[in-house]
């Protein structure tokens, strides 16, 4: 399934967020590589892109907590659909500098919240905080570049 033809993102700027059935769409088509991972959109508008990710084993490193990849692959997607959902242009990420502050082991959830700095014209700047339950686990500032479609 091509996402572009079937969802409002990639085609208008997501003023009115995206509907619950428009969100399992983007969620159904595993489009990207956080998506087989296991990450899903529970929210996406323009000022803020929300998402979920619940940690099973394959995620872990040997010590038994999530891979601190995991936290810059969740990082880097929110924030390259939220600056998609702001622009309605394709942005790909040019810095991805990320803060692991807390772990987190299998069974548990990562709640993520990506929210933008700065959105310009040619390049975005947006912060994602991941949590899990209460507590803080890592922050992601992730540079973008808007493409020309």
């Amino acid at each position: 399934m091509n996402l572009e033809k079937q969802s409002r993102l990639y085609r208008e700027v997501i003023e009115a967020p995206l509907s619950e059935e428009e969100l399992a769409t983007v969620n159904s088509t595993a489009f990207d590589f956080a998506q087989t991972l296991g990450l899903q959109l529970t929210y996406c508008a323009q000022d803020r892109l929300e998402g979920e990710l619940a940690v099973d084993q394959r995620l872990l490193q040997p010590t038994g907590i999530a891979n601190g990849g995991l936290y810059c692959v969740i990082g880097e997607t929110l924030a390259s659909i939220g600056a998609v959902a702001a622009c309605a242009k394709p942005a790909v990420g040019m810095s991805n500098y990320t803060d692991l502050l807390g772990s987190v082991r299998d069974g548990e959830t990562i709640r993520a919240v990506a929210r933008p700095v700065h959105v310009g014209k040619r390049t975005h700047l947006w912060r994602v905080e991941m949590r899990s339950g209460d507590k803080l686990v890592a922050v992601t500032n992730l540079k973008l570049m808007v493409l020309d479609n």
